[in-house]
């Protein structure tokens, strides 16, 4: 019977566990200039080597004075001094000499002639004089052990007379990438190769949290190999961390060789993704096997390692910036496990302090999902998961402002939207596009269940030949609803180049050689190809493939181009981008729905204009099978 995992332990549990262990981990110290100590922790009390300023200094451009000389100066009673018996000349930080006990500002004094200044105005004794060690004293107490120094502690150090300092040396940590299949970025991947990427990612983490960080060359899948590593790098390194080093597969040795060479603290942690993570001790350093998928050795290493680089330096980690946001449907989730799922955050139309959470793609490798998602909601470990209404807290990717600027459009994947997208980033900074493509019956939901303030849908009503208009009777019954056209687009067949299978046209679907990718259920394109098939009076169980789905154009094109399907049915653009053949079909209608109460919203107006520009509409145009004479231009309708 094979073990699977040592422990599969609540998340606190184990990193307790960790902590405890670890507790003696701690980073050397060194001394290094102030100037050159921003980020760094100190590893002493720092006291102020000088007063600052250490001798009375004007704070204003003006002209020192005795404050008895100027006691009742009026406007009626004006009062002159003598130049330089009774008045001096000081600029902002000039000492004050002896016999002066005040400073008038420049644009009071009244200068009559090269000998005597006219004041309409008394001052008090001290005004307008800096006293010495006002910034700071001589002896005092500017910053505790365990502070992480920031631009202005310099400057207050370096006025204190304080040019070099104590400081944790930064935890020096060793990466070891392992697996056959694994290339560097700079390469093209062949079949079965991935690009090893997760190493400069879990890197640019730790130099955050002020690591100094190596990363080794890939390892084989070879336990000798990785044996060797790992000891080489305890050579140098307080931390090593193996990738993918925490699975149980046959290849995956890290386990093995930390088990009989040291002590494996846990294997195993309630949590997904990142269960797998492995944590162990050989020669009083730890070895960390972090999982392969991306977002599982994201989250392990935000969860783990972040706490641990913090402990060394005599920190405790910070804590996520988290809020509470509500669900508007049922989301499963595996009980036992506490589960990180990337989400987008809407903020309610009524209150802005309200979160709807909207799940994306659920997958380990699925690294799209975190770089579009604002936060990741935690769905706890005694929770079968969430019901429509029930609240959990969501980490924060984003900055909590922009998330409340920030426009989400739920529905039909589109190229033109990406380049709408990103025409909005380069003109506007107060407010993003996102986007979430998950097909049109699925945006329309979203929109319904207020998850969205945008979709985006091509739905034909296979008996009028009308878009759209039929659905949203159906979804927003007692609404008034807006259509704004993004664009009409050609739809037909994706061919590998060259068109090598011969395929003419919807009736080939049906030959035994012809494998084809469908796209998912709900998806405008599949609801345009069960119409296009209706008409031929062909039934889906003819079709090989009809049931394979895919989630986007682009993904369609790509199965096509590279062999998996000989045919998908998809928009002109995708094809120019995937360089495959196109067999136009049909040309669609897509619209951009809300309702019509948010028409008046800035962000909208902006969004309208910007698809009346002349410009933009060429550009789309560029991409290739879309007509943009229709594009901007708003239908209301009453349900």
């Amino acid at each position: 019977m094979v073990k699977r995992y040592l422990d599969k332990l609540p998340l606190d549990e184990a990193v307790n566990k960790m902590l405890l262990r670890f507790k003696e981990l701690k980073s050397d110290t060194e001394i290094i200039a102030t100037s050159e100590a921003a980020g760094r922790i100190t590893a002493e009390g720092i006291k102020a080597l000088r007063s600052a300023p250490d001798y009375y200094a004007s704070a204003m451009d003006g002209i020192a004075v005795k404050a008895k000389d100027t006691a009742g100066a009026s406007e009626r009673s004006p009062i002159a001094l003598k130049k330089g018996e009774e008045a001096v000349l000081v600029d902002t930080g000039d000492p004050i000499p002896d016999e002066f006990d005040a400073v008038i500002k420049i644009e009071e004094v009244n200068e009559i002639n090269e000998k005597r200044y006219i004041i309409e105005k008394g001052v008090a004794t001290w005004n307008n004089i800096r006293s010495i060690g006002e910034s700071v004293v001589k002896g005092q107490l500017i910053l505790t052990t365990g502070h992480k120094l920031n631009d202005y502690d310099l400057g207050a150090l370096l006025e204190a007379g304080v040019t070099e300092l104590r400081v944790y040396k930064k935890p020096v940590v060793t990466i070891i990438p392992t697996g056959n299949e694994l290339i560097q970025a700079d390469f093209q991947p062949k079949r079965g190769e991935l690009v090893e990427f997760n190493s400069v990612m879990v890197k640019a983490a730790l130099d955050e949290w002020g690591a100094e960080v190596n990363i080794t060359k890939i390892i084989a899948d070879k336990k000798e190999l990785i044996k060797e590593k790992i000891f080489e790098s305890l050579n140098n390194s307080e931390i090593v961390i193996v990738l993918s080093g925490s699975s149980a597969g046959r290849e995956d040795y890290t386990v093995n060789i930390l088990n009989e060479s040291g002590e494996v603290i846990f294997h195993g942690v309630n949590i997904m993704p990142g269960k797998p993570i492995m944590m162990a001790e050989l020669k009083n350093k730890a070895v960390v096997g972090l999982p392969g998928y991306p977002i599982s050795a994201w989250i392990a290493n935000q969860l783990f390692i972040k706490k641990l680089i913090y402990s060394m330096q005599g920190l405790k980690a910070p804590n996520f910036n988290q809020i509470e946001a509500e669900v508007n449907r049922k989301i499963p989730s595996d009980i036992g496990l506490e589960e990180f799922l990337r989400v987008n955050l809407k903020p309610s139309a009524d209150d802005k302090d309200k979160y709807t959470a909207v799940p994306l793609p659920r997958g380990s490798s699925a690294m799209e999902s975190i770089v579009n998602a604002d936060g990741i909601l935690r769905i706890a470990e005694n929770k079968e998961g969430l019901a429509p209404g029930d609240k959990a807290p969501a980490i924060l990717l984003k900055n909590k402002e922009n998330i409340k600027n920030d426009l989400l459009l739920i529905g039909s994947h589109d190229l033109s939207l990406d380049l709408i997208r990103n025409k909005i980033a380069e003109k506007s900074a107060y407010f993003r596009l996102k986007l979430q493509t998950v097909g049109s019956m699925a945006g329309l939901t979203a929109l319904r269940r207020k998850e969205s303030h945008l979709a985006g849908a091509h739905l034909l009503d296979t008996e009028t030949g009308e878009y759209n208009t039929t659905y949203l009777k159906r979804f927003f019954k007692g609404k008034k609803m807006a259509l704004i056209n993004l664009v009409y687009r050609e739809q037909g067949f994706y061919l590998k180049k060259g068109n090598p299978k011969n395929f003419k046209g919807i009736k080939d679907l049906t030959r035994e050689d012809i494998n084809f990718v469908n796209r998912q259920r709900g998806a405008g394109t599949r609801v345009l190809l069960d119409y296009l098939l209706k008409k031929e009076d062909i039934k889906s169980s003819q079709i090989s493939g009809y049931n394979k789905e895919e989630y986007t154009h682009i993904a369609a094109a790509a199965a096509v181009g590279r062999g998996s399907a000989d045919t998908a049915l998809g928009i002109r653009a995708a094809a120019e981008v995937m360089n495959v053949n196109f067999l136009a079909a049909a040309e669609e209608q897509y619209d951009i729905i809300l309702e019509e109460r948010f028409l008046e919203d800035p962000r909208i107006k902006y969004l309208i204009s910007l698809l009346n520009d002349e410009s933009l509409q060429s550009d789309i145009e560029k991409l290739g099978g879309y007509r943009t004479d229709e594009t901007g231009s708003i239908k209301i309708i009453e349900i």
